[in-house]
C-alpha cells in the first residue's frame, strides 16, 4: 500500500511538472506573458523580494479591473447617447415623412384644381372665340349690306339725275318753242329726241331699277324714238316726274330699312361688347386664379424638394451615427476581451508566483540553461 501511494505521488508530481511547463509555454506565447515572465525572472535573479513582485502584478491586475470598470461606464453612457441620438433622428425623420405626406396631398389637390381651372378657362376661351366668330360673320354681312346700300343709293341718285335731265331737256325745248307750239301736232326737232333717248338708254346699266320701272323706261325710250310732237314731250315729262316721285318713295323705304339695320347693328355691337366684357373679366379672373394655383404649386414643390434634401441628410446622419455606434461597440468588445485576456495572464502569473514559486524559478532557469530566450 505504501508503495502504491509513493507511485501515485510520483505520477502526480510528474503531472504537476507537466502542467507547469504547459502553462509557462502558453504564457510565453503571448507578448504580455512573455514580458511578465521575463520581468519576474529578472527580479528573482536580482533577489527582489517576492512580495514586491506580487504586489506590482496585483496592482497591474487591479488597474486592468479599474480601467475596465471606467470603460464599461463610458461605453454605457456612449451607447445611451447613441440610442438618444438615433431616437431623435428617427423622430425627425418621422416628422419629415409626415410633412411630406401633408405637402404631397396639397400638391395633388393643387394639380387637380389647376386641371379643373384649365378646363373651365379653355371652355370660356372657346365660347369667346365662337362669340367673336359670330360677331365677325355679322360684321361681314353688315359690310356687305352697307356696300349694297351705297351702290343702290348711287344708282338711284343717278337715275333721278337722269330723269331730271330728261325733264330739263324737254322742258327747255318746250319753253324755247312755246310761241311756236300751236297744236299737239307741232313738230319737235329729231335731235331732241335723240338726246333724250341716249339718257334713257343709260338706265339699262342700273341694277336698282325694278322690272315695272324698266318697262316704263322702255316705253319712254320708244316714245322718244317714234314721237316728234309736243304731246309726246309732255307725256315723257309727266312720266319722268311720276318716276322720280315713285323712285323717291321706294328709296325712302330703303333708307328707313337701312337706318333700322344701322340701329340694330349698333344694339348688337353694344350687346356683344357687354358679353365680351363679361367673358374677358371671367377669363382674367380665371387666369389670375390659375397663376395663383401655379405659384402655390411651385412653393409646395420647392418645400417637397427641401424636405427630400433634409430627409436624405437625416437618413445619412442616422446611418453614419449607427455605424459609428456599432463600430464603437465592436471596438469596446475587442478592448474588453483583450483587457480581460491580459488580466487573466497577470492573474495566472500571480498564481504561479504564489503557488509554484520554486518550480517556476527552476523551470525558467532550466529554459535559460537550455538556450531558450525568455
Amino acid at each position: 500500500m505504501k508503495v502504491i501511494f509513493t507511485l501515485f505521488l510520483s505520477l502526480l508530481i510528474a503531472q504537476c511538472d507537466k502542467n507547469l511547463n504547459s502553462k509557462i509555454e502558453s504564457l510565453l506565447q503571448t507578448q504580455l506573458g512573455h514580458t511578465l515572465l521575463s520581468t519576474a525572472q529578472l527580479a528573482l535573479q536580482t533577489n527582489t523580494p517576492l512580495d514586491r513582485i506580487i504586489d506590482t502584478l496585483q496592482d497591474l491586475e487591479d488597474k486592468y479591473q479599474k480601467d475596465q470598470k471606467e470603460e464599461d461606464q463610458e461605453n454605457r453612457e456612449f451607447q445611451q447617447k447613441c440610442d438618444t441620438d438615433l431616437s431623435d433622428l428617427n423622430t425627425e425623420i418621422d416628422a419629415i415623412n409626415r410633412m411630406k405626406v401633408k405637402i404631397q396631398g396639397a400638391i395633388d389637390q393643387l394639380k387637380a384644381s389647376i386641371e379643373s381651372k384649365k378646363k373651365i378657362l379653355n371652355d370660356k376661351n372657346a365660347l369667346r372665340k365662337n362669340l367673336k366668330k359670330g360677331m365677325n360673320e355679322v360684321d361681314v354681312i353688315r359690310e356687305y349690306q352697307e356696300k349694297i346700300y351705297e351702290e343702290k343709293r348711287g344708282e338711284v341718285g343717278k337715275i333721278i339725275k337722269t330723269l331730271e335731265e330728261v325733264k330739263l331737256v324737254y322742258a327747255t325745248k318746250l319753253r324755247t318753242n312755246f310761241l311756236e307750239l300751236q297744236t299737239e301736232k307741232t313738230k319737235v326737232q329729231p335731235e331732241v329726241f335723240a338726246e333724250v333717248t341716249k339718257q334713257l338708254v343709260s338706265f339699262g346699266k342700273f341694277k336698282s331699277i325694278g322690272k315695272p320701272f324698266q318697262n316704263i323706261i322702255d316705253f319712254m325710250i320708244q316714245m322718244s324714238k317714234n314721237g316728234n310732237n309736243i304731246g309726246v314731250l309732255r307725256n315723257i315729262i309727266d312720266l319722268s316726274e311720276s318716276l322720280i316721285r315713285q323712285i323717291d318713295e321706294i328709296w325712302q323705304v330703303e333708307r328707313k330699312a337701312e337706318e333700322e339695320r344701322v340701329r340694330w347693328y349698333a344694339e348688337y355691337q353694344k350687346f356683344m361688347n357687354t358679353d365680351f366684357k363679361i367673358y374677358d373679366k371671367e377669363i382674367g379672373e380665371l387666369e389670375a386664379q390659375l397663376q395663383s394655383l401655379k405659384d402655390r404649386l411651385a412653393e409646395n414643390e420647392k418645400k417637397m424638394d427641401d424636405l427630400n434634401i433634409r430627409l436624405e441628410s437625416k437618413e445619412y446622419t442616422k446611418e453614419d451615427r449607427r455605424n459609428e455606434c456599432q463600430q464603437a461597440a465592436y471596438d469596446y468588445t475587442q478592448r474588453r476581451t483583450s483587457r480581460q485576456e491580459d488580466r487573466n495572464i497577470v492573474s495566472e502569473v500571480v498564481g504561479l508566483l504564489n503557488v509554484n514559486m520554486r518550480d517556476l524559478k527552476e523551470t525558467l532557469a532550466q529554459k535559460m540553461a537550455a538556450g531558450d530566450h525568455i
